[in-house]
């Protein structure tokens, strides 16, 4: 009667080891011949995969909560970045605009990127010279070709951008301008551009990094 109560509790142990092992237990299993130190060991083994599988849980849980508490910064970070207006609130796209476009404004000589009725980007700019007769034309666009180096020529000027994103059918864009030192203000006015739209290099590239192929751009004044 103890033997086969004691084969029973090995072929319990047996499987139990098995299923904690990944093993497959689908065919009867049957008791061996084992002596009681080996019995002993198994079920220290045993103990030991358990509390092994249970460590390994909770470090699984562990990492999940890390990266979730690393998206929950990173998305405060993301929204604590976002451009402000002079009352500290977030921008939006103006009513009757596009969700996601590039707004230019000629007055205040910024270049403001929304993205599903946020600013994400603002910059400042100089478009062309009005009193030149190249001011920067104004209108609906969009982006019809991007560039990541392009040479600029024409009758008075020969000029390498590494950010190359034209709007229009002739030839005027959005670029980066190395050579200039300042941006924005009046500069426009007695040192604007040919009729394209200067940026600082950093904003062209970021704003290339951003827009797509057919994305809207509104000119005004």
């Amino acid at each position: 009667m103890k033997m086969r109560k004691g084969k029973k509790l090995i072929t319990i142990l047996l499987a139990a080891f098995f299923i904690v092992a990944g093993m497959n237990v689908s065919e009867p299993i049957q008791a061996a011949t084992i002596s009681e130190a080996e019995l002993t060991q198994l079920y220290l083994n045993y103990q030991q995969m358990l509390a092994q599988s249970g460590a390994d849980q909770a470090a699984a849980a562990q990492a999940a909560a890390e990266q979730q508490a690393l998206l929950a910064q990173q998305a405060a970070a993301a929204q604590a970045a976002l451009p402000k207006d002079a009352n500290g609130a977030i921008m939006t796209s103006p009513a009757g605009m596009p969700e996601t476009y590039v707004d230019i404004n000629l007055t205040t000589q910024t270049v403001v990127y929304y993205l599903n009725g946020v600013a994400v980007l603002v910059s400042p700019c100089v478009t062309g010279n009005p009193n030149k007769g190249r001011a920067t034309p104004t209108g609906f666009y969009s982006i019809k070709a991007m560039v990541p180096g392009k040479r600029l020529k024409g009758p008075d000027w020969d000029v390498w951008v590494n950010y190359w994103m034209r709007f229009t059918d002739g030839a005027i864009g959005l670029h980066d301008a190395s050579w200039r030192s300042s941006f924005g203000g009046t500069i426009y006015q007695t040192n604007g551009s040919h009729g394209c739209v200067n940026l600082p290099s950093q904003n062209a590239a970021t704003l290339y990094s951003m827009v797509t192929i057919g994305t809207p751009v509104v000119v005004h004044i």
